[in-house]
């Protein structure tokens, strides 16, 4: 299946993105300044007067082997911009990076290619150890294929620090070396509670690492995963991001993920570390291609729901869903146990490994079970698949409560199922299951998958396919800048 077959119905705004930044430069400066440079040494001496409103534009054509440092302090409603001359015309090449800090700065139009940063970072939201930037936007830039030339020399393509910032239409992709493409860092007073956002971008292909350092996207880390990040990742499209088992690597408190779609995506959404995930809404596209998975469970109070799983080959920590064992006394670095988990109103179709639960028990002392952990009004239906519920361990810290079950042989009688007509929807071109059966009530589930607000709530993540809402799920076409095209291998 094509990956354009999700794009649902398409707006006009393509038509003119290329043109956004500079409409509401011109709507917010009218009476600022716009410097034009040519040359490191302008940029150096410009960028010391910029004013709240101004914008300081590179010239088109390659710029190599800069170190671009971009310090200011706008004001809201009036950034201060860093713009290319016409968006991916300049090109940030050889041995280069960005890094930017104040308040209220604005970034758009550049591209990072050929070449690779001589720091630890491409992009980064700090000039220094504790300088960082607030209230910032990134927006419609790209990172391709900007790699060292040794795998095994990390660095991490963009680092987000401070707080209030906006990561949004930017492309990402063909990253080799050890490192995260994206990192959120929540490390202190002044980058916690940090309402970061990262939004319609689009993470291209991640060839396999081979070892752990390959995330797409990572929040938070071991060490500081007590913290409250509160970050947001919506409306975002991961395609085949296959550098690690984690495609997002979930390291902090209070972090929403929000309508994200993973298109064949060899790993899961792992909420790794921190307490309190928000999981609703995202699509994991599997197309039956291999070690393709969902979401993997660890800590506690997380709400997984209004999900939708189609055809994941994976199993054990890759299934559509894992829920882990955890380690007594676990350090940080370790598995925390699973409790106060309620995952409810997902759709699972045509999974190998639906629900796998105790995953890990065998092995690194995992014996701690789940805990008031709770599955309720989910719609699986597997009708080529025997066992749809894999136990590692005992389940009795888990509640099973109105599920419905398909495998080969019908309805699939387990604790916690009942029968219900299974019926199918067209959407986006392939078929999708749903089910009029009413779900048990539940305070965060207000709507379906498709925002549809709930006239009787119904088991599974669709209410029915009679009216469907124009909505865009998160696409090759609408994420990421319009204006640039990867170039897949």
């Amino acid at each position: 299946m094509h990956r354009n077959n999700f794009h649902i119905i398409q707006t006009f705004k393509c038509r003119f993105e290329i043109f956004l930044v500079f409409a509401i430069l011109s709507f917010s400066v009218a009476h600022a300044r716009s410097i034009k440079v040519s040359c490191v040494d302008q940029f150096n001496e410009k960028i010391r007067i910029l004013m709240p409103g101004d914008s300081i534009i590179l010239a088109n054509g390659v710029w190599k082997d800069v170190q671009l440092e971009f310090k200011g302090i706008g004001e809201k409603g009036k950034y201060i911009y860093l713009v290319a001359e016409t968006p991916g015309k300049v090109t940030i090449e050889g041995k280069s990076f960005l890094k930017f800090s104040g308040n209220w700065l604005f970034i758009s139009g550049l591209v990072f290619k050929n070449g690779f940063t001589p720091g630890k970072t491409v992009i980064e939201f700090r000039t220094s150890a504790k300088v960082y930037a607030c209230n910032s936007v990134l927006s419609h830039c790209v990172i391709d294929k900007f790699n060292q030339k040794s795998i095994s020399t990390p660095d991490h393509w963009v680092s987000v620090w401070g707080k209030n910032n906006k990561i949004e239409n930017c492309y990402f992709g063909g990253k080799t070396n050890e490192g995260t493409t994206l990192v959120i860092w929540p490390d202190d007073s002044n980058s916690v509670n940090n309402n970061h956002l990262v939004t319609r971008n689009y993470f291209g292909h991640r060839p396999p690492l081979g070892k752990n350092g390959g995330e797409s996207i990572r929040i938070g880390t071991s060490e500081v995963c007590n913290n409250i990040s509160a970050s947001i990742v919506e409306g975002n499209y991961f395609e085949r991001c296959n550098g690690e088992g984690e495609i997002i690597s979930n390291k902090s408190g209070g972090n929403n993920f929000f309508n994200n779609t993973f298109f064949e995506c060899e790993g899961t959404l792992t909420l790794r570390h921190g307490n309190n995930a928000i999981v609703a809404g995202n699509w994991f596209i599997g197309n039956g291609k291999k070690l393709t998975g969902g979401v993997r469970v660890i800590n506690e109070g997380h709400r997984i729901y209004n999900n939708f799983f189609y055809k994941l080959t994976g199993d054990e920590f890759r299934s559509a869903i894992s829920i882990m064992n955890g380690i007594p006394d676990s350090p940080p670095s370790g598995y925390a146990s699973v409790k106060n988990v309620i995952i409810a109103n997902n759709t699972f179709f045509d999974c190998n490994d639906t629900w796998s639960l105790g995953t890990g028990s065998s092995e690194n002392n995992c014996t701690v079970r789940p805990e008031s952990t709770l599955m309720i009004n989910n719609l699986v239906y597997c009708p080529d698949q025997n066992e749809l519920i894999i136990k590692y361990d005992k389940t009795d810290g888990i509640t099973f409560e109105n599920n419905i079950m398909v495998n080969e042989k019908g309805f699939y009688k387990a604790k916690g199922t009942v029968p219900g007509e299974v019926l199918t929807g067209k959407l986006g071109g392939f078929l999708i299951p749903y089910s009029k059966n009413e779900a048990k009530e539940l305070s965060f589930v207000k709507s379906d998958i498709l925002g549809r607000t709930f006239k009787n709530p119904v088991v599974g993540a669709f209410q029915n396919f009679d009216e469907v809402p124009k909505v865009e799920l998160a696409t090759a076409v609408n994420c990421g800048p319009s204006w640039y095209k990867p170039v897949h291998q």
